[in-house]
């Protein structure tokens, strides 16, 4: 009698409820995939990184995919009208894509690599530590390509345009540097100053 009820936390380690530790409680914990530090970091564009998570589990609704859902169309990759659409195709052996690749490539000085998708994100994955400014500048530039090609593509099927490869690589550029404007304290090496 006299007491007033106190409402405590009990999983929480000083009973006091925070968001952080009903979250831990109830998400489902797994494993941390190898590629995650390459999807996933700070100050990245949300919107690319989501895409590019997408990709990476080759979830993406592309023809190939629409064909093993049994929903058949026209399987031809929309930006090269050559080959069939899968994800390895679309961004990274068709040639409407490898010119932006390359051209993003030789600008944020990452080795023009030819073995496929797959093997990509294997190096970028191995590659890519650590805080550097050039090794910001390639993780940047990988998922907005990923997303630029994707919205390219939607753009090509579902209203009929298309950009010139120039004009896309200029667009991707132009969010790099814009999102690179904004660190702070980066030292003007010779290999900073070249990205």
């Amino acid at each position: 009698m006299g007491q007033k009820d106190e409402i405590v936390w009990l999983d929480s380690p000083n009973h006091i409820f925070s968001i952080k530790v009903a979250w831990e409680q109830l998400r489902i914990h797994h494993q941390m995939v190898e590629w995650h530090d390459i999807v996933w970091f700070k100050n990245v564009v949300p919107r690319h990184s989501f895409l590019l998570w997408m990709a990476v589990q080759q979830k993406l609704t592309n023809q190939d995919r629409l064909h093993r859902f049994g929903i058949h169309g026209p399987n031809r990759c929309p930006l090269c009208l050559h080959n069939n659409e899968d994800h390895n195709h679309l961004f990274f052996e068709c040639s409407y894509t490898k010119t932006i690749r390359w051209d993003v490539c030789d600008r944020c000085d990452i080795p023009r690599m030819t073995k496929g998708w797959d093997e990509w994100i294997r190096w970028a994955t191995v590659t890519w530590h650590g805080k550097s400014f050039v090794n910001f500048s390639r993780k940047l530039s990988f998922p907005a390509t990923v997303y630029h090609v994707w919205q390219e593509r939607n753009v090509r099927i579902f209203v009929g345009m298309s950009r010139t490869s120039n004009l896309f690589f200029n667009q991707i550029e132009c969010i790099i540097r814009d999102k690179l404007d904004l660190m702070r304290n980066i030292l003007p090496t010779n290999e900073n100053k070249r990205i």
